[in-house]
């Protein structure tokens, strides 16, 4: 429900969709590192350490601890060997969380990129309901529109809603719940202007197909429109 209403949540969720199969790589090297560390680590400090270096599971502690760069110091390894390997298993640990680290930020940059787009004048003027229009209502029409992006299978709008905002496809497919067939709206189309001109709630549920970049305007601006605009209001 949260995410619903929180762009950020949403941009989460999106970046964890997005680098899903890199996520799940890391956590796999970390998986068998936790393996392998004390695995080594019982064979080099076992016999000098025996109550502290019992068993593998006894040494995962050791292990866990290193890896995340915590280092309690409740166990370290006193010979030689353990040592080199408390190194190793050090800086392989700050090599996955620079892997992790680089995942999150690459991915939430371009995901912020894409949510982040401006509403320009090419793109106000490839929708069809404008197309007739000159360039100076175009430019005038861009600055009303606001921009939005969608991640696929995001409920647009729902059906009982109140109406307060209208919708132009930028890019990508939507899906109108109508009986007995859904309608697929794609690039150029529009939806949601029936509730803002009878100022009723939503008569149907919208749904992305895809990721769509939508322009949205907004009740008053849909006024503004219409009167400025007879071109517009005819289509629409």
């Amino acid at each position: 429900k949260l995410t619903r209403y929180s762009p950020a949540l949403q941009t989460f969720a999106a970046v964890i969709r997005n680098e899903r199969r890199s996520i799940v790589a890391v956590f796999l090297v970390m998986v068998i590192m936790l393996i392998a560390a004390p695995s080594l680590i019982v064979l080099a400090e076992h016999q000098a350490q025996p109550e502290k270096f019992a068993s593998i599971p006894d040494a995962m502690w050791w292990a866990i601890a290193t890896l995340t760069t915590v280092g309690y110091g409740d166990v370290t390894p006193v010979t030689a060997l353990g040592k080199l390997l408390g190194g190793v298993v050090m800086l392989t640990g700050i090599a996955l969380f620079v892997l992790w680290t680089g995942i999150f930020a690459s991915s939430f940059a371009a995901e912020l990129r894409k949510r982040d787009f401006v509403v320009s004048w090419n793109m106000v003027a490839q929708v069809p309901a404008f197309a007739s229009l000159d360039a100076t209502a175009i430019a005038e029409i861009a600055r009303l529109l606001d921009a939005v992006v969608v991640p696929e299978r995001y409920t647009i709008v729902r059906r009982g809603e109140k109406a307060d905002c209208m919708y132009f496809i930028a890019s990508g497919e939507i899906e109108v719940e109508l009986h007995p067939e859904p309608l697929v709206l794609g690039q150029g189309h529009f939806f949601g202007e029936v509730g803002l001109l009878h100022s009723t709630v939503r008569n149907a549920t919208v749904i992305a197909v895809t990721e769509c970049r939508l322009l949205m305007l907004d009740s008053e601006d849909f006024k503004t429109l219409l009167e400025r605009f007879p071109e517009v209001r005819n289509t629409i």
